[in-house]
């Protein structure tokens, strides 16, 4: 199947659904349909309204996006860890979230694509949803566990790891000491 821009597959991989991350903003992303059809991920024209609350149930800031009607990921607040953001939106807009310094995916009820359910449409309360990190496995978990504590190369090599366990560690070193900007809105 052609397909003239960047996909991300949703891949069964043990019974389990995955999704390769976007890395740039403006990258499209698709999804599969009730049709079994690959379709653009955006907002669609809606009437049912849905009052949001996103709370950051996680122990790092978070990047919350939206994906606007030509599928665009637009940038709408960073939250710290323990804050959250109220959000008027519709049913049919789907929202993002990543985690400020490592860019992964964080989920709301297991999903990296979080659209309002349609029993909440035109409710005229706010709802809440919490914004969650993805079950990880324990391997990932410590790294990111050391990457924050250690302060360079140095810390790393004398830990005296597996050149591929160092190398790796360093890199999200790195990734966690860099000087972090918000995304820029449009």
């Amino acid at each position: 199947m052609d397909h003239p821009m960047p996909i991300i597959y949703v891949m069964a991989e043990g019974g389990r659904q995955r999704q390769r991350v976007a890395e740039d903003p403006g990258e499209l992303i698709y999804e599969v349909d009730e049709k079994g059809q690959y379709v653009v991920v955006k907002s669609m024209e809606s009437t049912a309204s849905a009052y949001l609350r996103f709370t950051n149930r996680t122990s790092r800031p978070v990047d919350v996006w939206w994906r606007d009607f030509r599928g665009a990921k637009r940038h709408y607040v960073r939250l710290e860890a323990g804050t959250f953001f109220d959000i008027n939106s519709f049913i049919s807009h789907p929202w993002e979230f990543t985690d400020v310094v490592t860019k992964e995916s964080c989920v709301i009820n297991n999903k990296t694509i979080f659209r309002p359910p349609n029993n909440i449409g035109g409710m005229l309360y706010r709802t809440n949803w919490n914004i969650t990190v993805q079950v990880r496995c324990l391997r990932k978990t410590a790294m990111l566990v050391l990457a924050q504590h250690l302060n360079g190369s140095e810390a790393v090599r004398a830990l005296g790891l597996p050149r591929v366990l160092a190398d790796e560690l360093e890199s999200l070193v790195t990734v966690f000491h860099r000087p972090r900007t918000p995304p820029q809105r449009d």
